[in-house]
C-alpha cells in the first residue's frame, strides 16, 4: 500500500512514531468505520481539533489534514501518559535520563527541578522546568519541537536540562569527556581584547559581546592558547580555516578577533541565525547543512551553542560589552 508522504511530515511535526501512524492508516483503509476520514478519527475529538485549527470539512475530505489530526491526537495522548508518569514519580525517570544525556550533574538538575515546583508558572514560561519563551527559537534549532516543550513534561525536562548544560558547564559528569567552565561570573577581560572586539565588530557588524563570548568559550581570553588538536590563539582557529579568514599570526589578538568575526559573519549570512552560526563555528558549516539547518547532534556542539549564548547574555548586560 502506498503511504502518503504527508504521513511522514505529520509524524515528524508532532514527534510521534511513524510506525504507529502507518498501522492506523493501513487498518482503516477500505473499511467502513464510525470515525472521520482516512484515519477513522473519533467524533469526540472534533471540538478539540477545531480549536486547534482543523475544520471538520477538511478532516472529512482531505487525507493529509486527517492524518495530521491523527498525529496530533497521538501526541496529546502521549503527553497525557507522560504527565501521569511524572506525577506518579517523586523523581521522574525522564529527568534523570536528561541529566545523563546532556552531562549535567544530577544534584544540579535535582535542585533546579525541585525549586521550580514551588514557583508559579507565568505566561512566558512553560512546563515543569519553566522554560523561558526566549529559549524556544534556540530549542527549535536544536531539534526540540516547540509544541512538545510547551505541553509534554518529559520533553520539557529534556529541554530544561539542555539549557542547564550551559549554565552549569563546570559540573561535568565523570566519564563524559565534556569539560566546561562555570559562567556565573565574568573574568577580568584585558582592555586590549575589548578594544580588538570593538574594532572587529565595527569592521564586520558582528556584535562585540558575541565576539568576546566566543573568545571566552574558546580560549578563556588567552591569545597564546593551543588545543590538543592544534587549534590556535584567542579564537582557536585550525590552520586550514585560518588560511581562509585570517591574516598574519593567529596568536595576535587583533588578527584572531577579526578573523573570528569574519568567519562568524560568513556563517550568519549563510544560515541567517546566530545560534546556527555558532554551531558552524564549532562543528563546521557543512555539519549544520547536513543536520538540515539545525544544530548538529554532536555532544560538544549541543553544549557549545547555549554556553556561548549564555556568556553573550552576561557580557551584553555589562555596559562596556555591548
Amino acid at each position: 500500500m502506498m503511504i502518503p508522504p504527508c504521513l511522514d511530515a505529520a509524524a515528524q511535526h508532532w514527534q510521534v512514531r511513524r510506525a504507529a501512524l502507518v498501522r492506523q492508516y493501513v487498518a482503516q483503509a477500505g473499511r467502513a468505520h464510525a470515525g472521520v476520514g482516512v484515519m477513522g478519527i473519533p467524533t469526540v475529538w472534533l471540538p478539540i481539533l477545531e480549536k486547534n485549527g482543523f475544520s471538520v470539512r477538511r478532516l472529512k475530505t482531505d487525507a493529509c489534514t486527517n492524518i495530521a489530526a491523527a498525529a496530533l491526537i497521538r501526541a496529546v495522548e502521549q503527553v497525557q501518559k507522560n504527565r501521569a508518569k511524572v506525577t506518579a514519580q517523586p523523581v521522574p525517570a525522564c529527568l534523570r535520563q536528561a541529566a545523563q544525556t546532556y552531562a549535567v550533574s544530577w544534584p544540579v538538575v535535582q535542585r533546579y527541578y525541585t525549586a521550580q515546583q514551588n514557583v508559579s508558572v507565568s505566561a512566558r514560561r512553560y512546563g515543569p522546568m519553566h522554560i523561558p519563551a526566549g529559549w524556544l527559537p534556540l530549542l527549535r534549532y536544536a531539534g526540540f519541537p516547540e509544541w512538545r516543550v510547551k505541553h509534554d513534561a518529559c520533553w520539557n525536562m529534556a529541554a530544561g536540562v539542555w539549557i542547564l548544560a550551559a549554565e552549569h558547564a563546570g559540573d561535568r559528569v565523570p566519564g563524559t569527556g565534556w569539560k566546561g567552565t562555570p559562567i556565573n561570573w565574568i573574568p577580568a577581560i584585558p582592555v586590549r581584547i575589548i578594544q580588538d572586539a570593538t574594532y572587529a565588530s565595527a569592521q564586520t557588524g558582528v556584535p562585540k559581546a558575541l565576539l568576546m563570548a566566543v573568545a571566552w568559550q574558546e580560549s578563556g581570553f588567552n591569545p597564546q592558547a593551543v588545543s590538543p588538536v592544534g587549534a590556535q590563539g584567542l579564537m582557536q582557529f585550525i590552520p586550514s580555516t585560518w588560511a581562509r579568514y585570517g591574516q598574519g599570526s593567529p596568536f595576535n589578538p587583533r588578527n584572531a578577533m577579526l578573523a573570528g568575526a569574519r568567519y562568524l559573519r560568513h556563517l550568519a549570512l549563510e544560515f541567517h541565525s546566530w545560534p546556527l552560526a555558532l554551531a558552524g563555528y564549532n562543528a563546521g558549516g557543512h555539519a549544520v547543512v547536513e543536520a538540515g539547518d539545525h544544530i548538529p547532534d554532536f555532544t560538544q556542539t549541543q553544549h557549545y551553542v547555549p554556553a556561548v549564548l549564555g556568556r553573550y547574555r552576561m557580557l551584553a548586560s555589562q555596559s562596556g560589552a555591548r
